[in-house]
C-alpha cells in the first residue's frame, strides 16, 4: 500500500511523500483495500474493465473525481489516480465503492416483489443488463493474465492508455529527482531508497505494458442473442499505431531520465545497465509473441489493410529500434542491448515452437494458438532480418563512434548466422 501510493501520487500529493504514513492516511488506505475485499465476500468478481469507462482528462477534474472516483468499480485493479498533475487542483486520488458495484450488490440482491418463479425473476435481471449494456459505467472486463483486451487490465487507469500512460511518465519524472529527499530518514540506510526507485520502474513497466495490449489486441465485449453487434472487435489501426508510437518514444528510448547518478551510486555498484535491458526486452519480446502476431494475421486475412497488419507491425518496430541506422549516430549501450535483444527475438521466431497453452488455462492466460511453422511468421521474419541486415550494413561506413560500429558489424555476424546457419 505504502509502494502503490508514493509511487502514484507523490508527484502531486504531500500526504505520500515519506517512508511512512501518517495514520489517517494509512486508514483512508487500509479502508480502500478492506472496500475491494468486502466486495469479494458480496460474490463480486474484479472487473478489470471499469477503469476504462472514464475519459482520461475526466481524471483531472476535481468535480468529477469527487462525484465519481477513478472508476466505476472498486473491484477494478484501478489503485490511486496517477494520470493528476500538480496544477490539477482538489482531485481525488482514491477509489471508492462505484456505481458499478452498487448495481451488481441490487442485481445479485435485491428482492424482486410478485415474482412467482425463477423464470419470471430471469427475465427481469436479463432486463436490467439489457437496459445497461451500452453505459460504459456498467461494462464487465474480464480478469486474465495476459489481456487481449486493452479495456481489461490491471493497474490502469482511463479509456486511453497512451495519454494516461505519458501523464504517468511525467509524474514519474517529478519523483525521480525528490526521490532522496523524500525517503531520507536520519540513522538509516538507504534500504527504502532502493525499494522506491524498483517501484519507479516497476510502474514504468507497468505504463509500457498497458500501451503494449493495444498492439494486436482485441475488444471482449459480452453479448447475449438480443444484442447487436460481435463480440469480439480487433482495436482499430490507429489506436495501434498510437501505442506503437508511444513505445519507441517511452519504452524503447533510453529512459535517461532514471539514470541519475545521485541514487544510483547510492543503491548499487552496476546494475543499471542490465536492470533497464530487462525492462525493455521484456516489452520487445511481448511485442513479438507469437500469439500476438497470431491475432494481428487472423485480423488481416478478415479485414486488409483497414487493420494494423503483423508487417506493418515488425516494420514500424524495426525502423524504431532500429532509429540510429539512417544517420550513422552513435548507439549507447541502452540501445545495442536492445537491438541485440531484437534479432534474438527474431531468431526465436525463426528457430523455436512454443509450446502451446493448454485448452484448460487458455481463457486465463490469453494465449491465442498458432503453429509458427505453418504460419506466415518465419517468411516475415526471414524478410525483416535481410532487410535490417541491408540497412545495417548501409550504416556501418558512416558511423563514426567505434563501439556503435562494431555492435553494427557485430549483428551483421548474427544475421548471417540465423540466415545462413553453418
Amino acid at each position: 500500500l505504502r509502494n502503490w501510493y508514493f509511487i502514484q501520487t507523490a508527484a502531486i500529493n504531500p500526504d505520500a511523500r515519506g517512508v511512512k504514513f501518517k495514520d489517517e492516511v494509512m486508514g483512508r488506505l487500509i479502508r480502500f483495500v478492506s472496500s475491494h475485499e468486502v466486495g469479494h465476500t458480496l460474490g463480486l468478481p474484479h472487473n478489470f474493465g471499469s477503469s476504462f469507462a472514464y475519459p482520461v482528462d475526466s481524471l483531472r477534474s476535481a468535480s468529477f473525481t469527487k462525484k465519481s472516483g477513478t472508476a466505476p468499480s472498486i473491484m477494478d485493479y484501478a489503485r490511486f489516480n496517477y494520470i493528476a498533475q500538480p496544477e490539477d487542483k482538489g482531485v481525488s486520488l482514491m477509489p471508492d465503492v462505484g456505481e458499478y458495484d452498487k448495481y451488481s450488490v441490487m442485481w445479485g440482491y435485491k428482492y424482486i416483489p410478485n415474482v412467482k418463479t425463477p423464470q419470471e425473476e430471469k427475465a427481469i435481471l436479463n432486463k436490467w443488463i439489457l437496459e445497461r449494456a451500452n453505459n460504459p459505467v456498467y461494462f464487465y472486463g474480464r480478469q486474465t493474465g495476459n489481456p487481449q483486451d486493452p479495456r481489461s487490465q490491471s493497474e490502469d487507469l482511463g479509456n486511453d492508455a497512451m495519454k494516461a500512460s505519458t501523464y504517468g511518465v511525467a509524474n514519474l519524472k517529478r519523483i525521480i529527482p525528490n526521490l532522496i529527499e523524500w525517503t531520507k530518514e536520519e540513522g538509516k540506510n538507504y534500504e527504502d531508497l532502493e525499494e522506491l526507485y524498483g517501484q519507479v520502474l516497476g510502474q514504468w513497466s507497468r505504463y509500457n505494458g498497458h500501451v503494449r495490449a493495444n498492439i494486436g489486441g482485441v475488444y471482449d465485449t459480452p453479448k447475449s442473442y438480443e444484442q447487436a453487434g460481435n463480440v469480439f472487435v480487433p482495436v482499430p489501426k490507429d489506436i495501434q499505431k498510437k501505442a506503437m508510437a508511444y513505445l519507441q518514444k517511452e519504452t524503447f528510448a533510453t529512459p535517461t531520465w532514471m539514470l541519475d547518478q545521485n541514487i544510483l551510486k547510492k543503491i548499487e555498484n552496476a546494475g543499471s545497465l542490465d536492470r533497464i535491458r530487462n525492462a525493455q526486452v521484456g516489452t520487445l519480446n511481448n511485442l513479438l509473441d507469437p500469439s500476438r502476431i497470431a491475432r494481428l494475421l487472423e485480423a488481416e486475412a478478415a479485414l486488409g489493410n483497414s487493420t494494423y497488419t503483423a508487417l506493418e507491425m515488425m516494420s514500424d518496430l524495426r525502423n524504431g529500434v532500429w532509429s540510429e541506422l539512417a544517420a550513422g549516430k552513435t548507439i549507447d549501450a541502452y540501445r545495442r542491448n536492445l537491438q541485440r535483444a531484437h534479432i534474438e527475438r527474431l531468431e526465436y521466431l525463426m528457430k523455436e515452437e512454443p509450446a502451446p497453452v493448454p485448452a484448460n488455462f487458455r481463457a486465463f492466460v490469453g494465449g491465442t494458438p498458432i503453429d509458427v511453422s505453418q504460419s506466415d511468421i518465419r517468411p516475415m521474419v526471414r524478410a525483416e532480418l535481410k532487410t535490417l541486415r541491408t540497412q545495417i550494413n548501409g550504416a556501418i561506413a558512416r558511423t563514426a563512434d567505434p563501439m556503435s560500429k562494431y555492435h553494427l558489424e557485430d549483428a551483421v555476424q548474427r544475421i548471417n548466422n540465423i540466415l545462413d546457419p553453418k
